[in-house]
């Protein structure tokens, strides 16, 4: 994966996450020549609904952890790849919901800031 690209990605996830948000963090550390970028990060919505995010993206590997919780950190979901649920076929990708978890393609950041968007959108109509 192009560390520059993701980099951008994520950019353009933040920005796109402003227009619904109240408060933003996101930590960078990437060293460009190894080709390692660690990212992590909190978004706070309109509605008090928190996105808390990790990548990890090393030349053998891409983890990630998108956990999305109301104000009250109730889980509403979690998007990982943290290898279990090998019966998947979609394995290690997975999605956490309330009471379940459910397969799931490998998402990055600015699918799950759309995801959220579109919440809220439809939570206002």
């Amino acid at each position: 994966m192009n560390l520059e690209n993701a980099l951008k990605a994520i950019r353009i996830a933040c920005n796109l996450a402003d227009w619904f948000s109240i408060e933003q963090h996101v930590d960078y550390d990437f060293d460009l020549s190894l080709g390692i970028l660690f990212t992590e990060g909190r978004i706070v919505f309109y509605n008090g609904n928190i996105l808390e995010f990790a990548e990890s993206i090393t030349p053998d590997r891409v983890r990630y952890r998108y956990h999305y919780m109301n104000a009250d950190g109730d889980l509403i979901f979690r998007y990982d790849n943290v290898p279990h649920y090998p019966e998947f076929t979609t394995f290690p990708h997975h999605k956490h919901l309330q009471n379940t978890v459910v397969e799931s393609d490998q998402v990055n950041l600015r699918v799950v800031v759309e995801e959220v968007i579109e919440g809220l959108i439809v939570e206002k109509a």
